[in-house]
């Protein structure tokens, strides 16, 4: 196990997230779910903490802000509160600049990112090219760039993002896949802080998704790619992607489960919190657009 910062001022707070813990909900909870009606949600979800919530939508949205005060509130470490406003300050000045609705921004007070030369520079650049993916793409491997360099100062952190920046690449090397011009789509999304070469995957990106499994043989991430490849080539969709690119990046995180002292359970509980959300979002509206239920169930990542 990866050795965390050992910080004991998060003694008091870690025994809330424990007991907080055990009433994450299991896969039992979500099987159910899947299976039954949206008449029976409430239902279902009647010995959680969910259990109130008759507007479901409006109700998750109360959830996640209140797990987010209550990160917040205990989370006194700096480093670790910037992995969780910059990317939200990021989302927030990608809807600013391309003139989206204000209702799409989370509740920043401030603008940290805004300050950093490299993203001035883009802004610069947008307003005379005004290319949205460019502007996309180049924020988002700026905000890669500060949290590598940020989560060097634990060793949990610092592995975690490396874990999340080949995740990505991973993701990103699949979907550009789909079109044409795939190299220089790759070219421009690829992350370089992770343990891949760039190289690498381009000299994959046409490859049959048969062989892909047998050339990422040597690697950590070859389970991801061997099923992702199968599911995709079957059925067309990354559903099956998403899900173990999950289960992988929670897995990771679980590890702090056993951790007594740091920030780490803390960081943990709120990612898996924010992920449980996300999960039940994804039930209610896929129970509510009638999406199949072998879908539904391929979507939802097992980590528990």
């Amino acid at each position: 196990m990866i050795k965390g910062t050992e910080d004991t001022r998060y003694a008091y707070v870690n025994g809330i997230v424990r007991a907080r813990e055990a009433r994450l909900l299991t896969k039992s909870h979500f099987d159910r779910l899947i299976a039954g009606t949206l008449a029976n949600f409430n239902t279902i979800l009647s010995d959680t903490p969910y259990i109130g919530h008759k507007d479901i939508p409006a109700g998750l949205e109360m959830e996640e802000i209140e797990i987010k005060k209550f990160f917040r509130r205990y989370c006194i470490t700096p480093e670790v509160l910037s992995f969780i406003d910059w990317p939200e300050q990021i989302h927030n000045l990608k809807v600013k600049l391309k003139q989206g609705s204000e209702d799409l921004m989370y509740p920043q007070q401030e603008s940290e990112i805004e300050t950093w030369h490299e993203v001035i520079e883009e802004i610069e650049r947008f307003a005379v090219y005004k290319d949205p993916f460019i502007l996309s793409t180049n924020l988002d491997k700026i905000l890669c760039k500060y949290l590598y360099e940020t989560a060097k100062f634990a060793s949990f952190f610092d592995k975690y993002f490396q874990l999340y920046f080949d995740l990505e690449n991973i993701r990103s090397f699949f979907r550009t896949r789909q079109f044409e011009n795939s190299r220089d789509i790759f070219n421009q999304v690829f992350i370089p802080l992770g343990s891949f070469n760039k190289k690498f995957f381009i000299d994959n990106l046409n490859v049959d998704y048969e062989r892909l499994g047998k050339n990422f043989f040597t690697t950590p991430f070859v389970s991801i790619i061997e099923k992702g490849s199968a599911y995709i080539k079957e059925y067309h969709s990354f559903l099956r992607l998403e899900r173990l690119y999950e289960e992988m990046r929670i897995g990771f995180l679980i590890q702090a489960r056993r951790m007594t002292f740091g920030i780490e359970p803390l960081f943990t509980y709120y990612h898996f919190k924010i992920s449980e959300i996300k999960k039940l979002r994804q039930v209610y509206w896929g129970k509510l657009n009638e999406v199949f239920i072998d879908e539904l169930k391929e979507s939802i990542a097992d980590v528990w």
